[in-house]
């Protein structure tokens, strides 16, 4: 795994315009240099290496084979533990190759030599700064050399292409030598390059290469490759005066204000990050800086992925006449549902180049025992190594920290991944980013550098080049109170990442991990520290040594019984983000917060005991987001908050306390999120605020009861918002009394009408709405409201429709909750038109329907919810009939309902739901037995019960059910018996706990 932070620091952080600065300042940068090209050696076997010291040849199945097979085993088995030690000892120079250039980056001496007398002190800091780097990087250099020398004597194989920079000219050599199959696709781009040439007036031009097909959910298709092969091309070279090499990433190229901060800062050779105005990401993505053109990019022909294959597959020419029949048989078999990727050639054939050809058939059978060839081990591994920098150390992370499993661990990923550098700490789509991180997730078995191991365990080995580790808190373990002893040594003092993760079932239980004090030599050992992730246990203040994580970037301490900062973490400098959310008894930000001045992002929600925040706090002009959620006692913000100009979220939700916004808010005019919970008194002042925030593109208003006239809601311009991506807007919970007295719903219904939103919204929440009517602008037309994606109606009681949401194009989700007045889902849902409805709908929620009975079908011929992925419906006590039958599978079903007609034939519907795949029962007390028409659901391989006090036997004709694999039932206190046919069945996997009447 070394190869993947290794990868890293030659494409990125070498080249970046922060690290050109600072070596150039400290005037190191030609001693650097002199480590490249070792590192770049060491890099173009790192691949081979790994997959050697990974996978153990099996010695005793060798010698079966006769002759060569003999020999070529015993050697490989004899210098096994050589390549495991070669990879150990580079791993652990490539962490402290990290970390010097980590040290070079964050020392604050970047200005040039003080001519002033009184900082001539800090000029010998300096100058003793750069003799110790160099003095590092000539002891680096020695060890690289000799890590390149050992590489030699153990003729581990060396990847060509990963031997040099991908920028250097020479490069084109060993593009010519080692792509396969481009040709074409390189001379046509060439010919538009040159078409466009006669015709552009000098105008900068840009090529997007697409993939048209891809493996799975990556891009595999070789953009990377082919767009290094134009850039270095003849032509290319003597024709265009600048060219710009821009690896857009799967990260960058969701965020358009990231490309365009990149082609500026490789035009002007400075670092862009400044440039945040709409005007530019006009300018350099919808206008493709001028001119542009896509050019779409298919898989590989069968000849040359077979090429490909082969070349991955060998370590010589006389393996390869060996196996070449049957080489040639296996690379066709796989050819077909490889869609020509070369990503997946180059990865099956490192499969095999480690195996005999007289195993080569066990190894295919193996792959084709997965229904995906993604899910073998080996193609995990293989494929971490040829992904792109930026995407592998994402799979990286994720699988580090059980992405998959813990979803209350969301946000604390991104944050970290912002602080790693791999996700932008601008304008980024949360939700797009973390799709992206599980897009590419995958699990792999702990290494040497990145290593998830349970607490609890003192003998817990922990690699001297372990760069990453995530220490699992299991529920139920009773010695999960102190850190593991090896933290303390001096033999792990290589650790970047250190996150504490908590159970989730702990989590949702509101329990913390036991752990209450930091051992103070943990810090003084643990100094090249980045991340430090301490959620969810009992800590109430940090050691001294705290101070000596001078590296530290992000920090959480959230959910701990932390009550203050002590004045040693104001020695942070590179503190980036401070999380102290849910840290109830915390009371007091000190007054040297402004100490942090790189902080971006600060999260005091759930603060409960936190009053006011410092007029320092202002001085962070680098603070993005500012999180006081809920933060009930606080009384007031900062008079200076508009100083911060670099904020873009504020979030002061919930806020009761706070009795007015700080005065100049609205010159905060990068902000794009804003959560709002206004007085009535204050909420004029509040919309007069909002007029000026023109880049907004989150805004959740509550009270809006404070609105007494149509004017009000006028005033906000909400259609004027044309970047407003999200809109929460909500009312206070109403009574009766109070809409008799003041003609409350008429009024709602007025100002509703009014805030009509802009074309550009994609979320919608509506909250405790008095109305009876929705307004006019949520209805499909002329293409209104074409990009809604998700919206929300909770507790809109009044209402005498639901709303003709189904001919929306783009909506994927719809919770409608506590509408009294609906007694069917009819065609005033799906809308007028004649084809289908809901198109890209894939969740839908109705919840707390009180008068709802049926749920009937679209009266238009087609299809009707056609991609719904989830059904879910909770507290709908007389709902008895369901004639809708989706054109599509659905997967999950979700009910919580305490409904007798659901257990009785008198419930209509269960015969259209038999495609259904996964059903949750849950929170249905009155339920005794299991609903008889679960019978029709032919499909269903996954039934999960829940919170059922009243159940008390499962019955037998469960064990009927053809497709049933796995059977869940938790915490349903009167549950006593289980038939033995499901205990006995060979089937299914059965696990029931937390019914403490069932003895199994």
């Amino acid at each position: 795994m070394a190869g993947v932070d290794l990868r890293h620091i030659l494409l990125d952080l070498l080249p970046s315009p922060d690290m050109t600065k600072q070596c150039r300042e400290l005037r190191i940068h030609h001693h650097l240099e002199k480590i490249v090209a070792d590192l770049w050696a060491i890099n173009a076997v790192v691949r081979d290496a790994t997959m050697r010291a990974w996978r153990q040849p099996d010695v005793e199945m060798w010698m079966a084979d006769a002759g060569a097979a003999i020999r070529d085993a015993t050697m490989r088995a004899g210098r096994q533990p050589d390549v495991e030690m070669w990879m150990a000892d580079a791993g652990a120079a490539i962490a402290d190759v990290r970390n010097l250039l980590d040290r070079i980056l964050d020392w604050p001496g970047r200005a040039a030599a003080p001519s002033n007398r009184l900082l001539r002190p800090f000029l010998g800091i300096r100058v003793a700064f750069r003799l110790y780097i160099l003095q590092e990087l000539k002891e680096m250099g020695l060890r690289l050399k000799e890590l390149v020398r050992r590489e030699t004597d153990l003729d581990l194989r060396k990847e060509m292409m990963d031997a040099m920079d991908p920028c250097d000219e020479e490069y084109s050599d060993v593009l010519g030598d080692e792509v396969v199959g481009r040709d074409e696709d390189r001379d046509n781009i060439i010919e538009i390059l040159q078409q466009n040439q006669s015709s552009s007036n000098g105008e900068p031009f840009v090529i997007e290469i697409r993939d048209e097909r891809s493996f799975g959910s990556l891009s595999s298709m070789g953009k990377t490759t082919l767009a290094r092969m134009i850039y270095h091309h003849p032509w290319v070279r003597q024709h265009f005066q600048h060219r710009i090499w821009v690896d857009v990433s799967m990260g960058l190229s969701l965020d358009p204000v990231s490309i365009g901060r990149e082609f500026a800062r490789r035009i002007t050779g400075e670092s862009c990050d400044h440039l945040r105005s709409h005007q530019a990401i006009w300018l350099l993505v919808n206008e493709r800086l001028g001119q542009g053109r896509d050019y779409s990019l298919d898989g590989l022909s069968e000849d040359a992925w077979i090429k490909l294959f082969m070349r991955g597959a060998f370590i010589g020419p006389a393996k390869q006449d060996k196996a070449n029949t049957r080489t040639n048989q296996i690379a066709k078999q796989q050819y077909t549902s490889s869609k020509g990727s070369p990503i997946l050639a180059k990865t099956l054939g490192s499969i095999f180049r480690y195996t005999e050809v007289s195993q080569w058939q066990e190894v295919v059978d193996a792959l084709s025992s997965y229904s995906d060839v993604r899910h073998s081990q080996h193609f995990k591994l293989m494929r971490l190594q040829n992904l792109s920098t930026i995407p592998a150390r994402l799979a990286l992370y994720s699988s580090l920290c059980n992405l998959g499993w813990y979803d209350y661990f969301r946000e604390d990923f991104m944050h970290m991944m912002i602080t790693e550098d791999l996700m932008p700490q601008q304008s980024f789509d949360a939700k797009k980013m973390y799709d992206l991180a599980e897009k590419i997730r995958f699990d792999f078995a702990t290494t040497d550098y990145y290593l998830t191991t349970r607490i609890g365990q003192d003998s817990t080995r922990i690699p001297k080049q372990c760069c990453h580790l995530c220490l699992l808190v299991d529920s139920d373990s009773d010695d999960a109170s102190t850190f593991p002893t090896a933290l303390s040594v001096g033999g792990t003092n290589r650790l970047r990442t250190l996150i504490l993760l908590t159970d989730e079932w702990m989590v949702r239980r509101g329990k913390r991990c036991q752990i209450i004090e930091i051992p103070a030599a943990m810090f003084t050992n643990l100094v090249h520290l980045r991340i430090l992730h301490l959620s969810h246990c009992r800590i109430r203040e940090l050691p001294n040594t705290t101070a000596k994580l001078v590296s530290l970037r992000y920090l959480n301490l959230s959910y701990t019984e932390t009550q203050a900062l002590p004045k040693h973490l104001s020695n942070l400098q590179n503190l980036k983000i401070l999380n102290l959310a849910h840290c109830e008894e915390f009371r007091r930000l000190p007054g040297w917060i402004d100490e942090f001045k790189k902080l971006l992002i600060l999260k005091l929600a759930y603060c409960h005991k936190l009053q006011m925040l410092p007029e320092s706090i202002t001085a962070l002009t680098n603070l993005l987001e500012l999180d006081v959620e809920c933060c009930q006692w606080l009384v007031k913000l900062p008079d200076d908050l508009d100083s911060m100009k670099k904020l873009t979220m504020l979030n002061v939700d919930k806020c009761v306390s706070l009795t007015r916004l700080s005065h100049g808010i609205g010159q905060l005019t990068n902000l794009q999120k804003l959560s709002v919970h206004a007085t009535t008194d204050s909420l004029a002042s509040v919309i007069l605020e909002l007029q000026s925030l023109v880049n907004l593109k989150e805004l959740r208003l509550k009270k809006l009861d404070g609105l007494s006239s149509v004017k009000d809601a006028q005033a906000l311009k909400l259609k004027d918002k044309i970047f407003l991506k999200y809109l929460a807007l909500c009312w206070e919970w109403w009574n009766t009394e109070v809409e008799l007295v003041t003609n409350a719903s008429l009024l709602h219904e007025q100002i509703l009408e009014d805030l009509r939103p802009s074309l550009a919204l994609k979320n919608l929440e509506i909250v405790s709405y008095m109305g009876k009517k929705l307004p006019s602008w949520l209805a499909c037309q002329e293409g209104y409201l074409r990009h809604l994606t998700e919206i929300k109606l909770v507790n809109l009681r009044k209402c005498e429709r639901l709303p003709p949401l189904g001919q929306l194009p783009g909506l994927e989700t719809v919770e409608i909750s506590g509408m009294d007045s609906i007694s069917a889902v009819d065609d005033a849902f799906y809308g007028d038109g004649d084809g289908g409805t809901f198109p890209r709908l894939n969740s839908l929620v109705f919840s707390e329907m009180p008068m709802l009975e049926r749920w009937l079908k679209a009266k238009g011929e087609g299809a009707t919810f056609p991609k719904v992925w989830t059904l879910t419906l909770i507290q709908c006590p007389k709902f008895k009939e369901l004639h809708v039958r989706p054109s599509t599978r659905i997967y999950t079903i979700s009910l919580w309902l305490n409904n007798d007609k659901l257990l009785t034939s008198g419930f209509v519907g269960w015969q259209n739901l038999e495609g259904v795949g996964e059903l949750e029962i849950s929170g249905c007390e009155e339920m005794r037995c299991l609903p008889p028409g679960i019978k029709h659901l032919e499909s269903l391989y996954r039934l999960q019960i829940s919170r059922c006090n009243s159940l008390i036997s499962l019955p037998d004709w469960l064990a009927e059910l053809k497709s049933l694999v796995s059977l869940s039932v938790r915490d349903c206190a009167m549950l006593s018996f289980v038939p033995e046919r499901l205990k006995q069945s060979p089937y299914f996997r059965m696990r029931i706990e937390g019914c403490p009447k069932l003895e199994l």
